[in-house]
Parts: C-alpha cells; sequence; structure tokens
C-alpha cells in the first residue's frame, strides 16, 4: 500500500527521477576532504574503480544502528535507493541496516557476549565508566574491535572525525582512553565542526498542547516554575481534554523508557558538566545532593495524582510514538519530535501543535538549556568488529560520506535531480523540495534521512549550507524559534570528573559500583508504597555509594580542583 500511495503522491516522472536517478544523474565535484574512490569513467558492471587505479569489487557489510528506535529513519529500500546507489557506485558498498527497539547496552552486551558484532556499529558513547560507554571499552580491551590506527593516514575524512569538534578533556581520557595505550578504535560521529556555532541544539524542553493552553488561557511563557507546572498540570487533569480518538489525555509523559523525565525536574538542575557539586562550600558527589529528595517526592506527587504516564517508564518506541502521535499526552519532556509530530499529528490537527513551556527555570533561576563545552563531550561513535573481513570497504564507506561530494549525496542526494547548486550552496528542486515537505517519507525513502545523524560527524550542515529563509519550511522556522529561546551555555572549562580518576581508589570504585544505576533505583523509589519508602530506597543507594567511598573521592577532586584553575563544576 505505500508503493501505491508513493505513486499517487508524486506521480511517475518523479519516482523515476527518486528511484532511478543514479543511472543518469551527475555526481557533484570532490574538494580536498574528498575520498580517493571516485570514479574516473565508465566501468564494468559489478566493479567500481577507484581513482582510475584499482577496480574495487563489491562487497555487503552489515551495520547496526544501536539505538531504541534508531530504524526510524531507514529506507524502505535499503540497498537501491537513489543515495545507496549512488554510494554504491563510488564505493563498492552495499549496507544491510539493523537496528534495535530494545536497551542500547543490552544489545551491546548481546553481541559482545555472543561474538556476533556486525560490520559497523554505531552506539551511544557517554562515558568509558559506565553505560554503553562502558560495554564499548571493554569490548576493545578484549579485542573485540578493530585498531583503526593503521588506516587513518589513508583515509583522510575519517581522521578528520577524530580529531575534530571533540571536547580536550574528553578527548584525552574517554575516546582515546589511556588504556587503549594509543590505538584508535572510535569514530564519533554528530561532532561539531570545531566552531560555536556548529554545535547543534537539541532543544530538549517541555512541551504542551497548543489548543489545551488556549482554552486554559494560558500562556506558554508564563510556566517556567515547578509550582507553576503543577498547579498547569491539575487543571488539565480536571478539564476533561480529550486526544484526536476522542478518549481522556494523559497530562503529563515521555517518550520511550522515560526519555525525559527529567525534564520535569529542572528546578534543582543547574549548569554542570561534571558529576560534582558544590554545596555550602563543599564539593559533593551528585548522587549524594538533598535534591534528589525533593526530585523524588516532586514525581511521586505527579504520579499519584493522575498527573502523570505511569507507563511513561516502561514505554516502548512504538507505544510512547503512538501517545505522541494521536496527542494524548498534553505536556511532554524530550526534543521537540518535530520529524514525527509534522507528519501526522500536525497534518490531521494543527490546532494542537505542542509550545514550549517556559523555558523552566533552574536552581539559579536561569532557563534550564543545553550546556557544553566548545568541543562535545559524549556522543554517537561508529566501530568496526575485529572480525571485518574487508575493513578497507567500511573505512572507503565512511570517509567518502564524509567528503565534500559525499556530505552533499548524503543531505541533498543526486544533483540535478534533488537539488541544484547555486554559489556553492545546495538547492532543492521546488517540485523535490514540495514533495518532501508535503510528505517526509518520501525523502527518508530516497536515502535521506539515515546518513546525516549516524554516520557524518565533524560538520555541521546549517553552518555551511545555511538555508536562505524563502526555502525554510514551517517546521524549520518552529525547530529554530525554539533554539532562539533555549540558547546553548557554553562552558570552556576542565570537567571536574577527570580529576577524580586520578584518585589512587578510583578503580575499587567503580568496580564496587559498576552494579549500581541510581537512576533505576530513583525510578523504582517513584513506585514504593508510601513516601517514607520511597525516601528509604534513595537513601539506600546514597548510601552504597557513600560505602564505596564516594564521599572520599570528592574531597581528592576538590583538593585538585584547587591545585588549577580551568576546572569546572
Amino acid at each position: 500500500m505505500r508503493k501505491n500511495k508513493l505513486r499517487g503522491v508524486l506521480g511517475i516522472p518523479l519516482i523515476a527521477l527518486l528511484l532511478f536517478a543514479t543511472l543518469t544523474a551527475c555526481t557533484g565535484s570532490g574538494g580536498k576532504e574528498e575520498a580517493g574512490t571516485g570514479n574516473t569513467g565508465p566501468s564494468e558492471p559489478g566493479t567500481v574503480k577507484e581513482s582510475g587505479t584499482e577496480e574495487i569489487k563489491p562487497v555487503t557489510l552489515t551495520f547496526l544502528s544501536a539505538w531504541n528506535g534508531g530504524g526510524a529513519g531507514f529506507p524502505q529500500d535499503q540497498e537501491n535507493n537513489p543515495v545507496a546507489s549512488q554510494i554504491r557506485d563510488k564505493t563498492g558498498v552495499t549496507l544491510k541496516l539493523e537496528s534495535i527497539t530494545t536497551s542500547e547496552v543490552e544489545k551491546l552486551n548481546t553481541i559482545f557476549a555472543s561474538g556476533t558484532v556486525p560490520d559497523i556499529v554505531n552506539a551511544p558513547f557517554w562515558s568509558t565508566t559506565g553505560g554503553e560507554g562502558q560495554v564499548i571499552k571493554k569490548a576493545a580491551m578484549e579485542g573485540q574491535l578493530l585498531d583503526l590506527t593503521p588506516y587513518l593516514d589513508k583515509y583522510p575524512n575519517v581522521k578528520r572525525l577524530v580529531t575534530t569538534g571533540i571536547a580536550k578533556d574528553f578527548n584525552e581520557f574517554d575516546l582515546n582512553s589511556p588504556d587503549f595505550e594509543g590505538k584508535t578504535y572510535l569514530i564519533p560521529t554528530e561532532t561539531p565542526d570545531g566552531t560555536p556555532e556548529s554545535i547543534h541544539n537539541w532543544n530538549y524542553g517541555l512541551f504542551a498542547r497548543g489548543d489545551i493552553l488556549k482554552a486554559l488561557n494560558v500562556k506558554a511563557e508564563d510556566i517556567d516554575t515547578q509550582e507553576e507546572l503543577y498547579d498547569l498540570l491539575i487543571k488539565i487533569r480536571d478539564g476533561g481534554f480529550k486526544d484526536i480518538a476522542g478518549k481522556p489525555v494523559i497530562p503529563a509523559g515521555t517518550m520511550w523508557n522515560g526519555w525525559d523525565y527529567g525534564q520535569f525536574l529542572a528546578g534543582w538542575t543547574d549548569y554542570n558538566i561534571s558529576d560534582y557539586r558544590e554545596v555550602d562550600g563543599k564539593l559533593i558527589h551528585w548522587t549524594q545532593t538533598k535534591d534528589h529528595e525533593d526530585r523524588l517526592l516532586y514525581m511521586r506527587k505527579l504520579l499519584t495524582e493522575g498527573l502523570f504516564d505511569l507507563e511513561a517508564f516502561s514505554n516502548t518506541s512504538t507505544t510512547a510514538n503512538e501517545k505522541l502521535t494521536t496527542g494524548k499526552l498534553a505536556v511532554f519532556g524530550a526534543q521537540p519530535m518535530l520529524p514525527d509530530l509534522s507528519k501526522t499529528l500536525y497534518k490531521t490537527n494543527p490546532d494542537m501543535q505542542y509550545e514550549l513551556l517556559g523555558p523552566m527555570k533552574n536552581k539559579s533561576g536561569q532557563i534550564r538549556t543545553q550546556v557544553e563545552k566548545p568541543g562535545r563531550s559524549g556522543f554517537p561513535v561508529l566501530f568496526l568488529s575485529a572480525n571485518i573481513k574487508d575493513p578497507d570497504a567500511a573505512l572507503r564507506y565512511i570517509d567518502y560520506v564524509n567528503s565534500e561530494e559525499g556530505r552533499l549525496l548524503s543531505y541533498f542526494g543526486i544533483e540535478g535531480t534533488h537539488y541544484t547548486l547555486e554559489n556553492g550552496i545546495p538547492q532543492w528542486i521546488p517540485d523535490v523540495k514540495k514533495q518532501f515537505d508535503e510528505n517526509p517519507d518520501l525523502k527518508r525513502d530516497a536515502g535521506l534521512n539515515y546518513l546525516p545523524g549516524r554516520f557524518i560527524g565533524a560538520f555541521s550542515d546549517t553552518v555551511t549550507w545555511p538555508t536562505p529563509e524563502d526555502q525554510k519550511t514551517q517546521w524549520q522556522k518552529l525547530e529554530e524559534s525554539f533554539s532562539a529561546k533555549l540558547p546553548i551555555k557554553i562552558i570552556d572549562k576542565v570537567s571536574a570528573s577527570y580529576l577524580a580518576r586520578e584518585w589512587p581508589n578510583y578503580q575499587e570504585f567503580i568496580d564496587k559500583t559498576s552494579s549500581l544505576n541510581f537512576d533505576e533505583e530513583f525510578k523504582k523509589a517513584l513506585f514504593a508504597a508510601s513516601d517514607e519508602e520511597a525516601l528509604k530506597m534513595l537513601h539506600e543507594v546514597q548510601d552504597k555509594f557513600k560505602a564505596a567511598g564516594v564521599d572520599e573521592m570528592a574531597e581528592f577532586v576538590a583538593q585538585k580542583a584547587a591545585e588549577r584553575d580551568d576546572v569546572g563544576f
């Protein structure tokens, strides 16, 4: 049915352009960053010429997007969409795409334990001391990841990815952990190009249905404290509001697995870049702050009074998206979710368009917003299986899509078919843009969604190719309006968290706390039988961190921080 719908929307001529563009279109010209895989003339079927020298044999590689819901951007035809066909023509590589709808840590543990690591994996890498990053680091140390060091000079665009747009402390202690002994295992993606303007603004916040705010005569910007948020949710609960199916709304909720319920707790946050907090002149670890008591009791109040989705922490991506796109969540905490909403709820019920609340204020009375260093700390990474049979093919693929030519292809498709270049800036062909704007799935199925978010780094499309104002979609303009209200806070400091790694008992602390998951214990406490029991559960997990030496570690960090002037908390 989707194919019939596609034909009806586009008409046969444009379908032909989208599906067979690689047979007729000319490729864009590469620049200094262009990988050495461009064709120099016609080649025999099944081969690709590499810089006019050796012929590259076709190869199929497996790729895993280890992100819950990460397959949403995959085209229906993974192998023969215009972008994939063009890349195969350039590199000889075909990708077989796989994604997950479960826990990222669980999936990574499974592939490493079973020895079934796909050729290329993209996964979260926020730190080497916990979560996915700790799992990935352990696999690297066990020889399950390919050492990329011998290949970097051959693939300059890959080399650029591992050196650009990365916070200096994260680069030293995590991406290139001293335990790696100078070997490179990870390729960052979604990193900025090294300029502040290129740091991506995710626009996290709380978003409320506009029609409900209007009915309540509430201005979105007036809701910026925990108390005002609570009062708003009470009004929503008692207001008899419905979703698009005529069923009662849920006053507040999140996307899958509780992401991001922290947006409802903005009043206990601050501009932090480390695991440590300064309280009454003393440095403490984040697990020990008394703010957790207030956070816990506030969330329990929302849950027990019917103001928050009881299923929020167990929602699958499918369930969460259904609640979102039917307007069942009166208020949700996450990113604006425009890719999903623009093609569903906002088309059928534009009056229900969500508005940004506040922005919410933090402990300091400032807006809660994204805190960054000049380079990014924590990002998605690509890594290759140590058992990959053709590492050059994988790196050739990554190198090409990160060249000037490859990035144009990844973001805009085929020159002359999807876009034209005007003064070096790609411009969508009007008919194509109209179709993509009206039906974003068409853009996805042309292969124009999955590469930028999972393969490309050290780059900003908005900085390199600013969209003319008259060509911006209403959704781009809406996203920019959120960014204007939520400007990024840049702190050019070394995170105090890294000082803890010098503590003599640091590894012992990590070992003792490796099985502790503070956030999971906190979420369990949300559903305790009473507030007293909930606080007891909170204090028990805090005490376990104390027993592991967290206070002594904080004292050590405070001493080390006092010895230098470039440390931030």
